[in-house]
């Protein structure tokens, strides 16, 4: 044992006292009859770590535990005292393989009757048989999609530990989601694309048909009888509860006013999903069979590779170039929400040091904001092998206020994905810290704050996985006032291939009915100025060219002389 821990034996003959230490006890082996033998021990295991456990003793038991067959040594930890309180996950428990840290924490507490509390979850599938779907009608499940080996369905908290133990269960997580990128700000409205001077030429987006995917289109009823929306528009719900206004969400529908101001003869499509990527297929087949020509989409995921070679960007990459449908996405809000870099450790604590030195990169709440936190690394999805943690501490170092530990060990359904969520539980300057619990070699991490500015942000390279798709029309936001000033949250370029972004940038901080009196800022704003935009260029060709668009000539020179 180390010097420090031989002082803590108490001296003979004298009644050991009950004083409680933190030593690594490195094991020989780590099997399980070995662990067992410890809990004949005060011994409370905080963490561990291929050969290497993270315990409570107590001193008097020092020189017992020490001679064990499988101890090689006792040593204290070298850590200071916040990242060792880092280390040790809240429950003071290994993590459970079989699901992520999300999941797991949805399960009811032992000896409580499990409330009837429906969660939507992945289900990684060993194998995907008819017998084994059958079997999952034992249960209180409703599949929503699957595909090869990967079912998104919706389970009851109540039955999580019974579905993950059934042998062709291999693993279980939250679908990511999506999330809205809309701001707050002051500005005035829409005039820098010169929509109007087009209106007068007659150009008015009659003949293109543009949908609006959001999350929600409360209000859109009030907002036609004010004339800011058309009577005619097609209404369609891809949420799981079939809600059109998405629980009384009103970002859809601004972002409906805005390609109405701007093309105001083009059809409108308002269809709503829940942020999950399965339902955007189903929206996508549906826009193919409508003929839509034009996609406005204000949202986008934070979590991913980020060089259009993820599961989302497959779709839209489909929409485009497979059908044709012009997808306009938002850059995302993430300039100042965004760190990326690779994983340094300069002292082998297993510690992240971010490049101001520090080894928390910080952000500021006040109590009961909402947080969340998705950082997530370059690697194969679906069998990712280099296990890190996200963990969250306050100012003082003496609390994790929240922590995320999924299992990255190579097997199927394991993504470079850690995220927290939660509500600020008092005002402070907490710190965000990322810990390597078992990984083999850095990697390129990208972190993601949704709500509040990053103490040691990165710019560049701040874009949302949606805006990274091949077939995907990137905006970001430009202040209303000049036309020109980029809006210091919209998220930038370059994507992680290299490809230059956005593509275009469009006005933000316009005046809407459906958020009427605040401003509707953003590049959730500036998205659908864009798509507008590209329905009135849309128009002007088919205005010339009726009917005699073909897969040689397509709609024909793009003549805007008349």
């Amino acid at each position: 044992m180390s010097t420090e821990v031989a002082a803590k034996i108490p001296p003979p003959g004298i009644a050991p006292p009950a004083e409680l230490m933190t030593v690594n006890i490195y094991l020989n082996t780590n099997k399980t009859e070995d662990l067992e033998e410890l809990q004949n021990h005060t011994v409370e295991l905080l963490r561990i770590k291929g050969s290497r456990m993270v315990a409570e003793i107590y001193t008097s038991e020092i020189v017992d535990i020490a001679d064990l067959p499988f101890v090689s040594y006792m040593d204290t930890p070298l850590q200071a005292q916040l990242f060792l309180n880092v280390a040790i996950s809240e429950s003071g428990s290994v993590k459970d393989s079989r699901m992520s840290t999300e999941v797991a924490d949805s399960i009811p507490p032992p000896g409580q009757a499990p409330p009837a509390k429906p969660m939507i979850v992945n289900i990684y599938l060993s194998e995907n048989k008819t017998e084994d779907i059958e079997m999952l009608s034992n249960y209180t499940v409703e599949i929503l999609s699957l595909k090869e080996s990967r079912m998104v369905a919706k389970i009851y908290t109540g039955e999580i530990l019974d579905i993950a133990d059934l042998p062709f269960v291999s693993y279980m997580d939250m679908p990511l989601k999506a999330q809205l990128f809309s701001d707050v700000a002051v500005g005035k409205g829409v005039k820098c694309i010169n929509a109007d001077k087009q209106h007068n030429l007659g150009t008015t987006g009659k003949g293109v048909k543009v949908a609006i995917v959001d999350f929600g289109f409360a209000n859109y009823a009030i907002c036609q009888e004010e004339g800011k929306l058309p009577q005619n528009i097609s209404v369609k719900s891809f949420r799981a509860d079939g809600d059109i206004t998405g629980g009384g969400e009103v970002h859809g529908t601004a972002c409906a006013e805005i390609v109405h101001d701007v093309a105001p003869d083009a059809e409108l499509y308002l269809v709503n999903y829940d942020g999950y990527p399965y339902q955007l297929e189903g929206v996508v087949d549906y826009l193919i069979l409508e003929e839509v020509d034009i996609v406005s989409h204000s949202a986008g995921g934070t979590a991913g590779l980020f060089d259009g070679t993820d599961y989302i960007c497959g779709v839209i990459d489909d929409a485009w170039y497979k059908h044709g449908i012009m997808w306009v996405n938002a850059a995302g809000n993430s300039a100042q929400r965004h760190w990326e870099g690779i994983f340094n450790d300069s002292d082998g604590d297993d510690y992240h040091e971010f490049p101001d030195g520090a080894l928390g990169q910080t952000f500021c709440a006040n109590k009961d904001d909402h947080v969340v936190l998705l950082l997530s690394w370059n690697e194969t999805w679906g069998y990712a092998t280099q296990d890190y943690e996200l963990y969250v501490v306050d100012s003082s170092g003496s609390e994790v206020v929240a922590a995320s530990e999924d299992p990255q060990n190579g097997s199927f359904g394991n993504i470079p994905v850690e995220g927290v969520g939660f509500l600020a539980p008092y005002t402070d300057c907490f710190s965000i810290v990322i810990a390597n619990y078992n990984a083999t070699k850095p990697v390129q991490f990208e972190l993601y704050s949704w709500y509040q500015d990053l103490g040691c942000k990165v710019e560049s390279s701040s874009l949302c996985v949606e805006a990274t798709a091949l077939g995907s029309i990137t905006a970001g936001a430009v202040d209303c006032e000049d036309c020109s000033t980029l809006e210091p949250y919209s998220s930038r370029g370059p994507t992680n291939d290299g490809r230059l972004k956005p593509d275009y940038v469009g006005p933000d901080c316009v005046s809407t009915c459906a958020y009427f009196p605040d401003p509707f800022c953003g590049t959730s704003a500036a998205t659908p100025h864009v798509a507008g935009a590209l329905a009135l260029w849309l128009s002007q060709i088919k205005q010339y060219h009726p009917g005699l668009k073909n897969n040689q000539y397509g709609y024909g020179l793009p003549n805007f002389g008349g």
